[in-house]
């Protein structure tokens, strides 16, 4: 088992494929692509999205709660998904502008039966432990179910020694499903698309500030900056939340 735990400020901002590819020709200059994906930083990322029956954490988000958090499970590459695959349980919290990810690394079995279930994880050191134990909190105090399947093509790149905390990730082929809720290769549904394929959801995270270069950049190729959560959207273009339409009134 592996823990990751850090925290540092998010951008977002939606592009149109040219847009995405001028902007990573002229990033290459200042930025490596994530040596996770292939030469040019790329990699699939599937993640099932826990949430409460009435979606909490979608309205959280909705209303602008300025504290928030979600559980997910997630699998990074193209490998076949089984019980034994490794992955990623994890916390996405947000506190104000401040995002903090906190995250272990388990066999999707166990992954699935903590986030899902509650159940407890053996032989773990105490700061496992504890994202452990938050996980489980968060389970029993919402009564966690899986709510959402969302998936997407990622290009990534990482800063230099001169911007070691800054990453930038390009996102396209967002797809999403509220059925077959599971990330096992051979129980996979059918998702769609709930972003148009011509667009990119790009992500600037970086741990105090945005680079000047960086400023430029963006301000150069027009980037529209976008308040977007792939899981409320991917939510908002399924039927689950008619039920709760009520709410809107």
């Amino acid at each position: 088992m592996r823990i990751k735990e850090y925290s540092r400020y998010e951008l977002k901002y939606l592009l149109t494929r040219e847009q995405q590819d001028d902007f990573i020709e002229a990033l290459k200059e200042f930025m490596v692509p994530d040596i996770m994906g292939d030469a040019y930083g790329r990699y699939p990322i599937s993640s099932l999205y826990f949430d409460t029956v009435d979606y909490r954490a979608y309205w959280d988000k909705v209303e602008g709660h300025k504290f928030r958090r979600k559980v997910r499970v997630r699998v990074y590459g193209n490998q076949a998904v089984t019980a034994e695959t490794p992955v990623f349980a994890e916390i996405k919290q947000r506190i104000d502008k401040t995002l903090q990810k906190k995250r272990v690394q388990l066999p999707y079995a166990e992954a699935i039966a903590l986030c899902g279930a509650g159940q407890a994880v053996a032989d773990v050191s105490a700061t496992e432990q504890a994202v452990v134990e938050e996980i489980q909190y968060l389970y029993y105090t919402l009564q966690l179910q899986p709510a959402c399947v969302v998936s997407y093509h990622r290009v990534a790149f990482n800063g230099s020694e001169y911007d070691p905390g800054l990453r930038v990730t390009f996102d396209t082929n967002l797809k999403c499903r509220t059925h077959a809720l599971t990330l096992l290769s051979e129980q996979h549904g059918e998702s769609r698309l709930f972003v148009p394929p011509d667009w990119c959801v790009m992500e600037v995270k970086v741990n105090y500030r945005v680079p000047y270069w960086l400023t430029e950049l963006i301000g150069r190729h027009r980037c529209t900056l976008r308040r977007i959560s792939k899981y409320c959207t991917a939510l908002e273009q399924s039927k689950v939340l008619l039920q709760y339409q009520e709410i809107f009134y």
